[in-house]
């Protein structure tokens, strides 16, 4: 529509994937590093993870345009399947040949290994990729695991590339498909686009659709990026409806008031009303105030919640999760009581041998529930190990944060978590509890303690941790608003740094200041804006009753 008004060749913000587009950041081509060399291995799986609209597939399509001509691929593009309708699409893809009507598990297992063993003496390998692969059920996955248990004079002829979002990875650490999760030869979680490649992103996109002049200013990137987060679609839909409103508006260059307007028809940019907020608000308060029994005549003290959001988050009891008492948690030090297992005296070449030099430590508490039930027990509460999931952490008003990071990116966040160490042998998970001159790990209630190079050596960069928000934290802080939120940061920054409250609720720029100085003393991305990272370690350091791995 608007692609003759700017002298485009084309539209340059297409969701549609578009080879001609493509644009590889350095988390791209990191990812597609990974991946490249979890399918040089014999066989196994090959996880891809990311939030909606990050580029996961268009680091496959890369990924693909590599492959050798002697490499089959199999394309699942619909993984609400049954075992029998998964291995009959896969048959389809393969084009192999079995009879549609007496269709069973047992034919067409027996008639995709007949075609893989004969396509291995061919010299060929196949590969099966599965998008959306959070919606795989866990038959269809364990079917998957066997059909890479086929192979013939040790070389396994195919491959199974899983893509999906943040919750796969969740799915990946249930203790039934715990021989999936070892066969995983690679896997690698992909973030958005820094500030710095989003305006690459925006400008390359521009380039190829031939644009002979800027279009957007580099003041309005920055906005852009700010709005998406560095999300690739969303950038493409603020774009795109940018230059629509520019079109409209018969004006050569896009405008702040353009890209505002853009985000607001595509409900990006409105932050719920100070109101609303508090009408949110109050109603979770109750809910809360009614679990714990708290009668009508303290009604003074949920107005005194609602008026200073810090405080809103009381610890609750709940039908499967209960409140450990404070003499009893485990900063006081009772519910981790047990000595430190101690490695024996071993030769230097064997410093990083898995847990070989922990004779007395019992491997059988490595599961994924009870490392999170311990979590869980670091931030005082009990929670029944069937129970032990991230659905949990509402109930007492925590939030659960996976994701894939690296050891001085956790010391950062300094939060105490449940971390992935995997070997040849197994997979473990374990609490990261405590950080001195070695790093103390929790598997169940046994303490061990570790050096860097060993938990370098074995820590996938998977990770689980726990928080206590202030308050709704569906979207970041950032200027202009106007809230009780920011009416708690602004109070928590004066506090920190030992300036008088100002009672400020509006986010002006003297506060955009505040916040880009934290998130500078902290190693954060300094943006100005207030998001989850930055709430986590400013809630932290206010409080001492919040663990911490320091």
């Amino acid at each position: 529509m608007y692609q003759e008004f700017f002298s485009l060749k084309e539209q340059p913000f297409s969701i549609s994937p578009d080879p001609d587009f493509l644009f590889l950041s350095d988390r791209h081509k990191e990812a597609l590093a990974h991946l490249m060399y979890g399918l040089q291995g014999n066989g196994g799986f090959v996880l891809l993870t990311g939030e909606v609209g990050t580029g996961k597939t268009t680091v496959c399509r890369a990924l693909l345009q590599d492959m050798s001509e002697q490499t089959d691929i199999a394309f699942v593009l619909n993984p609400a399947q049954t075992e029998v309708e998964l291995l009959a699409t896969i048959c389809d893809q393969f084009k192999i040949d079995y009879d549609e009507q007496r269709a069973s598990l047992k034919s067409l297992f027996d008639a995709i290994s007949g075609w893989m063993l004969h396509n291995l003496e061919k010299g060929r390998s196949a590969i099966v990729l599965i998008d959306e692969a959070q919606h795989l059920s866990f038959a269809v996955l364990e079917q998957l695991r066997l059909l890479t248990n086929i192979e013939s004079n040790n070389k396994k002829p195919l491959q199974v590339i899983l893509i999906g979002q943040t919750e796969l990875q969740q799915k990946l650490k249930e203790n039934q498909l715990r021989q999936l999760a070892q066969r995983i030869t690679a896997r690698y979680h992909l973030l958005p686009l820094t500030l710095q490649e989003t305006e690459y992103y925006i400008q390359h996109r521009l380039n190829v659709a031939g644009a002979s002049y800027p279009i957007f200013e580099t003041k309005l990137l920055k906005r852009i990026f700010k709005y998406s987060r560095g999300i690739p679609r969303l950038i493409n839909l603020i774009c795109d409806r940018s230059l629509l409103c520019a079109f409209s508006q018969n004006t050569p260059k896009v405008t702040a008031s353009m890209v505002d307007l853009a985000v607001k028809e595509i409900d990006l940019s409105l932050e719920p009303d100070s109101t609303k907020n508090l009408f949110k608000y109050g109603w979770r308060v109750l809910f809360l105030v009614t679990l714990i029994g708290i009668t009508v005549y303290q009604a003074p003290k949920i107005w005194h919640h609602l008026m200073q959001p810090e405080q809103a988050f009381e610890t609750v009891s709940e039908l499967h999760l209960s409140v450990i008492p404070v003499e009893q948690q485990v900063q006081e030090q009772a519910v981790f009581d047990s000595p430190v297992l101690t490695a024996p005296p071993v030769p230097i070449q064997d410093n990083l041998s898995w847990f070989d030099n922990y004779p007395a430590l019992d491997l059988s508490k490595g599961e994924f529930a009870t490392a999170l039930q311990t979590l869980y027990a670091v931030w005082g509460y009990q929670v029944e190990l069937s129970r032990a999931n991230c659905e949990q952490a509402s109930r007492a008003s925590l939030l659960c944060l996976s994701t894939n990071t690296s050891l001085d990116r956790l010391t950062t966040l300094n939060y105490p978590a449940v971390i992935e160490l995997a070997s040849d042998e197994d997979i473990i998970y374990a609490v990261l509890y405590r950080v001195e001159d070695q790093f103390e790990l929790l598997i169940g209630t046994q303490k061990i303690k570790v050096d860097r190079d060993w938990l370098s050596e074995y820590w996938s960069g998977e990770l689980t941790l726990l928080w206590q928000p202030p308050f709704d934290i569906t979207k970041p802080l950032k200027f202009g608003e106007k809230s009780g939120r920011v009416m708690w940061l602004a109070a928590q920054l004066n506090r920190l740094y030992g300036l008088p409250d100002t009672q400020k609720d509006r986010f002006d720029w003297k506060l955009k200041e505040q916040v880009i100085e934290f998130q500078e003393d902290n190693g954060l991305v300094a943006d100005g804006i207030a998001g989850q990272q930055t709430l986590m370690l400013l809630a932290q350091q206010l409080d001492p009753k919040i663990p911490s791995l320091l």
